[in-house]
């Protein structure tokens, strides 16, 4: 058992019915001494329909607001625990038992300040992605796509002062100087955003954090250097060949290529300054919109709302 408290994170699409949120913080008891269950549901869920719920810890309902991400979401259930160590689980409730939870938390216990829980990833589409992603990223801080992650409260903290500059997690926790461990889970990987939000989240990958914004320009102008470096050459083999220079549209093909080649590599090389200044100033707003809390009030007998 960890002695400490822990609390776990649940983004959800659909409220859990009472028995499940039961099961968990009874499988919660078993792994950890005090705990709380954090559940992140989407705006527009309806209020909580529980009026009995049996609970050793704390459960917690964060609703956002319309214009929150999904990493935007988790990063304000995350905001809202106050355990020693926070469990994000972004896989199915029911595989939640005391011996996964005690799996991921026990890595903590040898100095681990971040534990990546990945699953079993079966759309080759995604692996490849991955795979060109991480290519291009710093060889020590590879994007994993996680189906859970354990954080220590100083990790987390970390996470949350960054998400002022940037909001999506997987970039966060890839970029997070702290001591991790990766473990194997038997459990399949979700995908539960809509496509045009898997889009953006692919562009924000490919853009932030690898070397993507710089390598295109740079392949631009290196391209654009050989065909004015050829276009010299032609002019002199020309000139040797047949003993007068060619027509002037050769000179303005040696400018041309050697004039963008030059633009696109100043470019490439200020990519990463105008990333940086463009992350300073897109500060992330919290999107909590509302808050309930189980047990209930004394006064009312219903969940609190803060």
């Amino acid at each position: 058992m960890k002695h400490a408290y822990v609390s776990i994170v649940l983004p959800v699409r659909n409220l859990p019915d009472p028995m499940m949120i039961e099961l968990i913080d009874s499988a919660l008891a078993q792994s950890a001494r005090l705990h709380e269950i954090v559940i992140v549901a989407p705006y527009d869920l309806a209020a909580p329909p529980i009026t009995s719920l049996i609970t050793q810890g704390p459960v917690s309902i964060v609703k956002t607001d319309m214009r929150s991400t999904p990493d935007g979401a988790v990063l304000a259930g995350l905001s809202r625990t106050v355990g020693d160590f926070i469990l994000e689980w972004n896989g199915p409730l029911d595989a939640l038992n005391d011996q996964l939870i005690s799996d991921l938390l026990a890595p903590t216990d040898t100095g681990i300040e971040l534990v990546e829980a990945i699953g079993i990833e079966h759309s080759y589409a995604s692996r490849l992605f991955a795979r060109v992603v991480n290519g291009l990223r710093p060889r020590g801080a590879p994007v994993r796509r996680s189906i859970g992650r354990v954080y220590s409260r100083h990790a987390l903290q970390a996470i949350l002062g960054s998400s002022a500059f940037e909001t999506h997690i997987d970039v966060l926790v890839a970029e997070l100087p702290v001591h991790r461990s990766i473990q194997r889970v038997s459990h399949t990987n979700t995908h539960h955003a809509s496509f045009a939000q898997r889009i953006n989240n692919g562009f924000a990958l490919l853009a932030k954090g690898t070397r993507f914004g710089s390598a295109i320009p740079l392949t631009l102008a290196a391209i654009s250097a050989l065909f004015g470096v050829g276009a010299a050459i032609y002019a002199l083999v020309f000139l040797v060949l047949q003993g007068q220079t060619p027509e002037g549209w050769t000179t303005l093909m040696v400018v041309i290529g050697l004039g963008q080649a030059a633009i696109l590599t100043m470019l490439g090389l200020t990519w990463t300054r105008i990333d940086s200044l463009t992350r300073g100033l897109s500060r992330n707003a919290d999107s909590t919109a509302e808050v309930r809390v189980w047990p209930p009030s004394e006064d009312t007998g219903s969940w609190q709302i803060t």
